[in-house]
C-alpha cells in the first residue's frame, strides 16, 4: 500500500466515526452536534481522497473548498459543493455562542431539519470517497 493511500485510509476511519457520531447526536436530538460532526466528517473524507491523490497536507477548512479541489480530480465530487457551502455553515456558530446573535446559544438553535439535512449530505460525500478510496474485496 502506497503511503498516501496508508495515510488516506486512516482519514477516511476517522470520517466514517465522525459521520456515526453525527448520526447519533441526531437520534439524541442534539442537532448543534450532529451538524458539526456532518462537517467535520465531509472534512476528513474529502481530505481523505486529495491525500490519497498525492496530497501531503490540506490546509483548507472549508468544505465547499475541498470538494471544488477533489471536483477537479474526479467530477462526482462536483455536485457536493453546494451541499459543502451549506456545511461551513456548522462549523463555527454550532460550537460558540458568540458566533450568533444574543440571546442565542447553539444547541438551542438549530433543528432536526438541519441535522437530517447535513447528515445525508456528509453520508453522500463520505460514499464517494470510500468507493474512490476502498480497494474492491478479493473473491
Amino acid at each position: 500500500m502506497k503511503p498516501g493511500l496508508e495515510a488516506a485510509l486512516r482519514w477516511l476511519r476517522q470520517a466514517e466515526h465522525d459521520l456515526t457520531i453525527a448520526q447519533n447526536h441526531r437520534e439524541q436530538g442534539d442537532y448543534s452536534d450532529a451538524c458539526f460532526m456532518a462537517e467535520q466528517a465531509s472534512q476528513k473524507a474529502l481530505k481523505a481522497f486529495l491525500i490519497a491523490q498525492g496530497q501531503r497536507s490540506v490546509p483548507i477548512h472549508s468544505v465547499a473548498q475541498l470538494a471544488e479541489r477533489c471536483a477537479g480530480l474526479a467530477s462526482d465530487f462536483k455536485k457536493h459543493i453546494a451541499s459543502g457551502r451549506i456545511l461551513d455553515q456548522y462549523y463555527i456558530p454550532t460550537r460558540y455562542p458568540d458566533a450568533l446573535a444574543p440571546p442565542a446559544v447553539p444547541f438551542e438553535s438549530y433543528t432536526a431539519e438541519q441535522a437530517q439535512r447535513a447528515v445525508k449530505a456528509a453520508q453522500a460525500i463520505y460514499a464517494i470517497a470510500a468507493r474512490k478510496l476502498k480497494p474492491p474485496k478479493k473473491v
